[in-house]
């Protein structure tokens, strides 16, 4: 069954993150993937459509809100709580198209440690975009991905998350997923993450 979750017709508003959070209370997953059950409240997930018993985390930031589909709009500021947002990210616009901003933002996830298998759609924006991408502050894992007024594309990636110790608050070791994009008019339409059986 389906939870209910709020909806707006404004496009550039959202539910935000405690609210849809409060729906998604009594989900549980598993990434079975990586060898060890890792039972995760959805708490930490929430805003994410991950269906009972699927390996895959979906982010949508363009379209419109239902039941079935939550998307993440702007301002959705990151807080541990809620386990995934943006930070550092003034300017940040999103309609039903997604999200863009004139040179930069960042969205972070909280994952547990480990290797993931990483899939961003870009693009959808009423102007070009090029779009660079940086995760866990490593070598660019995608570097001026053009997408024209309209288009899309798909740009796919591995990255390792790790946890440092207590207080540890570096994009290397903060216990997230940090996804730091650039570039001009750089832009999200999607964001799919899944444990790498790399």
């Amino acid at each position: 069954m389906t939870p209910d979750i709020p909806t707006s017709n404004d496009p550039l508003t959202a539910p935000s993150p405690s609210s849809i959070r409060s729906s998604f209370f009594a989900i549980r997953t598993s990434f079975a993937l990586l060898g060890t059950s890792l039972l995760l409240s959805a708490a930490a997930f929430a805003g994410v459509f991950y269906p009972d018993g699927a390996t895959t985390m979906h982010f949508a930031f363009e379209g419109s809100p239902n039941g079935d589909r939550p998307i993440v709009r702007p301002p959705a500021f990151y807080h541990a709580d809620d386990g995934f947002g943006f930070v550092n990210s003034s300017g940040l616009i999103g309609t039903n198209l997604g999200v863009t901003a004139p040179k930069y933002f960042r969205f972070d996830v909280n994952l547990p440690a480990g290797t993931y298998d990483v899939s961003v759609t870009l693009g959808g924006t009423q102007e070009e975009s090029v779009t660079s991408i940086k995760a866990e502050n490593q070598p660019t894992s995608a570097q001026d991905v053009h997408a024209a007024r309209g288009q899309t594309a798909v740009k796919s990636f591995t990255v390792t998350v790790k946890h440092g110790p207590a207080g540890d608050n570096s994009l290397e070791g903060d216990a997230c997923l940090n996804l730091e994009f650039s570039g001009t008019n750089p832009s999200m339409m999607k964001l799919d993450i899944k444990p790498s059986a790399k």
